[in-house]
């Protein structure tokens, strides 16, 4: 007993040591895990940890969006979040065999007494992190007698002895029903199980409770009151022969609807949160009565934020709809403050964040420095934002290029297969943007692929006496083969397809017939469009060639990997087509302004937020499982619901 608690404390200290050869697999949870605290903790650790490993600097073009702290960081970097997805065959007895899958249990033993009592635990203990885990036993066989048990104990646990018997260990059991709790005499609970039957098992970490499942009915609540001192695993114990069960770990779905289950407790703790008078925390003024100020802090919450961001109208609209309010005044703001604050100011910023939101970069850019000169010139944090706008336009012209072709995919023909024609000349949709600044011309239907790289960059150009340069490694910038003109569609990550065969450069149209001017006139087209493309990328990289810092390099290295696949959207580096970086940016711009003009670089609003969301992330960091459970980030960006 003695030796087995040694190695059972080794392996778990073995595991906890190993944290940092982790980084490189993917965490795995169960579904109804998804979109929620536990997720987003496990996402963001699995990639600081590749960061860390990698020695690979965050890009500028990623790093605003991160509202991960130091701390949290470090919290994260130590925390072991595995979850079981298998058992462990040594971590076990001698008379359970575990199966090549690592779910199925068979029980090999002699079973004529209770010394032949078998128990088998997971390759990883439950996480409070997740609020609540759940799995699944089905029955195979009850074998000669089904004394067979589902339960949960601690590492160090007998494994001669079914769950529930010793000490620190907890079980339901299907011979007679019963759930036993540190004790060989059990209690009344449920219903007797058999071959066939699925028995789960779950435990509620935020009530601090378990409770067991039979074919997907809820059974009610088994155990009560638990208090873990050390992590508990997973366990199923046999005692006959010819006993044999499979497990569920979340690999599969699960016959119980834990999901429903787990968004009715989420709503328990909400509604708890809201009603109870103890969690009131607002320290309200004797001179004044709850109701008048909250609304009072409310609405100056509200209208701080308006203006932060430039919203003049609705801040003027919230002025004057308290104004009407004779019981109320700003103890922030006043009537006034509109015109103090200024209201060219807010105008001016909220032009630069319009431009940025609709993919203007190259406006916006003129913007700031014409309404705020000198902050993208600032050393350090106006630099880096300069370099972030830069490589965003460069993001913006691939999304207009991939628009465009995909608008010449989908453009109507008439029977001849030519596009629609107005006025006897052919209609072109080539967008106006900074890609493009041409008059109209002839768009035939897209049949064929593009030139590749070294074909269009021979025709680059020079600008103000700049060459297109190779790097060290005599390969140029953005170095790929070619890229078909069918609007990069394709959901697959590949690199672009090659020209040199013959057969690529003729292609058939709707009737059949080949179409040599049509195939020309697109190839013409798309290649303009990307010619403006790479010799903005090769401007980019020369203006930067100087500069040492990783970040730099790495964030234009970034930007010019979208080249190299077909699809961008559905490539490794899709998180950089996301729309949403649009306002990302645009509020570290609007940061950056107001930190140069020495103002507040966050409304009081949203440090109210990130407070509320921090505490959230270090409470689950911690193991607050009801902090893990409700996931305030989750309800925040609409990705979860009660």
């Amino acid at each position: 007993m003695n030796g087995q608690n040694k190695h059972s404390v080794k392996r778990s200290s073995s595991s906890y040591l190993t944290a940092t050869h982790r980084s490189l697999v993917s965490p795995t949870y169960p579904s109804y895990l998804r979109q929620t605290l536990y997720e987003n903790l496990a996402l963001t650790q699995y990639n600081l940890h590749l960061h860390k490993q990698h020695l690979k600097p965050i890009p500028i073009t990623l790093q605003p969006l991160s509202d991960t702290s130091n701390l949290e960081e470090e919290q994260l970097i130590e925390l072991d979040l595995r979850l079981p997805t298998a058992w462990n065959p040594k971590d076990k007895s001698s008379n359970i065999e575990v199966g090549s899958n690592g779910l199925d249990l068979s029980y090999t033993g002699p079973g004529l007494e209770e010394a032949d009592a078998a128990l088998v635990r997971s390759n990883f203990p439950m996480r409070s992190q997740t609020g609540i885990f759940y799995f699944e036993m089905k029955v195979i066989s009850k074998g000669a007698h089904g004394f067979i048990g589902i339960g949960f104990c601690y590492g160090e646990n007998n494994l001669e002895r079914l769950p529930g018997w010793n000490t620190n260990s907890w079980g339901y059991h299907g011979d007679d029903g019963h759930s036993f709790a540190g004790s060989g005499t059990g209690k009344d609970y449920g219903p007797r199980f058999t071959t066939g039957d699925t028995i789960g098992c779950g435990v509620n970490f935020s009530d601090r409770s378990a409770f067991y499942t039979k074919n997907g009915w809820h059974l009610g609540t088994a155990f009560k009151d638990l208090i873990f001192k050390k992590p508990i695993y997973p366990a199923i114990g046999l005692r006959t022969q010819r006993e044999k069960v499979t497990t569920n770990f979340g690999n599969e779905p699960f016959v119980f609807d834990i999901e429903k289950y787990v968004r009715k407790q989420r709503l328990h703790l909400i509604e708890d949160i809201v009603h109870n008078p103890n969690n009131k925390l607002t320290i309200v003024p004797t001179s004044q009565d709850e109701d008048t100020y909250s609304k009072e802090v409310t609405n100056n919450l509200i209208l701080s934020y308006l203006i932060h961001h430039g919203y003049t109208g609705t801040a003027k609209a919230v002025v004057q709809n308290a104004g009407y309010d004779s019981t109320q005044d700003f103890f922030l703001f006043n009537n006034n403050d509109i015109s103090k604050i200024s209201e060219k100011d807010m105008e001016e910023r909220q032009l630069i964040r319009s431009s940025i939101l609709k993919g203007k970069i190259e406006d916006a850019i003129k913007l700031i420095d014409k309404y705020f000169p000198g902050v993208l010139q600032e050393e350090g944090r106006g630099q880096d934002l300069h370099l972030w706008l830069k490589c965003t336009k460069f993001i913006e012209m691939i999304r207009e290029y991939c628009e465009y072709m995909n608008s010449k995919k989908a453009k109507p023909k008439t029977e001849n297969g030519n596009h629609t024609r107005t006025n006897g000349e052919t209609k072109s949709s080539v967008p106006e943007t900074c890609c493009t600044n041409t008059s109209n011309r002839k768009i035939a239907p897209i049949r064929r692929r593009r030139s590749s790289y070294s074909t269009i960059a021979v025709s680059l150009p020079t600008t103000n006496g700049i060459e297109l340069r190779k790097t060290n490694d005599n390969s140029e910038m953005m170095d790929i083969d070619s890229a078909p003109t069918n609007s990069l569609c394709g959901n697959v990550w590949e690199r672009r397809p090659s020209i040199s065969n013959p057969a690529n450069r003729l292609q058939s149209n709707d009737n059949g017939r080949t179409s040599n001017g049509d195939s020309r006139d697109i190839h013409n087209e798309s290649t303009e469009f990307l010619k403006r493309i790479m010799l903005y990328g090769q401007k980019l990289k020369e203006e930067y060639r100087d500069d040492i810092q990783e970040k730099t390099r790495s964030s234009i290295t970034e930007i010019s990997s979208l080249l190299a696949y077909q699809d961008p959207d559905h490539s490794p580096v899709a998180y950089l087509m996301d729309i949403s970086r649009r306002d990302a940016l645009a509020t570290e711009v609007n940061a950056t302004i107001l930190a140069f003009l020495n103002r507040p670089e966050m409304p009081a609003m949203e440090r109210v937020y990130r407070q509320v969301m921090l505490c959230n992330k270090e409470l689950a960091c911690e193991g607050d499982s009801k902090a893990a459970l409700i996931n305030v980030e989750g309800y925040y960006s609409n990705k979860m619901s009660l």
